[in-house]
């Protein structure tokens, strides 16, 4: 193979390696103070997925360059104009849906508790009367917990992951839900 034929195959190689600037990279902290990082919000543990942070580009090392105010000539004002109040505004829609959810979510783990509550009670009772309960009613108690679980878990997907990701895909820049 010719030196010409190497390179053209490296610089494919190369183009086809995966780019780190199109990485997402999610980053959160445990009650400890623990930072954690994943490449997915699906591999951020579901408790922190609300409070994860999306990073957008690596930090530089260089200190960061500001910039000088030049004044204007006599007479003149070349001033830039003051920046709307309600800069989010147009993504006032999308957090009234996640706060939405939250809200519904909240409720749900209330009665999710409310059931166990429930549950608990039940299996005291049969301890302190040694006799058996009717098996449909604790069967019942169960299962409404089990339900609950399952609306609890795709309440929190819907939270952490789902809304989070329509909103990406619509155009909502990342830290304009939790404005």
């Amino acid at each position: 193979m010719s030196v010409a034929g190497a390179l053209a195959v490296a610089g494919c190689l190369v183009l086809l390696l995966p780019n780190p600037v199109f990485a997402e990279t999610y980053q959160w902290t445990d009650k400890d103070g623990n930072v954690g990082f994943a490449d997915s919000l699906e591999k951020v543990p579901p408790k922190f997925r609300s409070s994860a942070k999306r990073l957008e580009e690596k930090e530089s090392k260089e200190p960061t360059k500001r910039f000088q105010r030049v004044p204007s000539a006599p007479g003149q004002n070349y001033t830039m104009p003051p920046a709307p109040s309600d800069q989010g505004a147009p993504y006032a829609a999308w957090r009234g849906r996640l706060e939405a959810a939250r809200a519904e979510l909240e409720e749900l783990r209330a009665k999710r508790r409310k059931a166990q509550e429930e549950y608990d009670n039940l299996l005291y009772l049969r301890h302190m009367r040694s006799r058996n309960l009717d098996p449909e009613t604790e069967a019942q108690a169960a299962s409404k917990i089990s339900e609950l679980d399952k609306q609890v878990r795709a309440k929190e997907y819907e939270v952490n992951t789902a809304i989070p990701d329509e909103a990406r895909r619509a155009g909502v820049p990342p830290g304009m839900l939790s404005q």
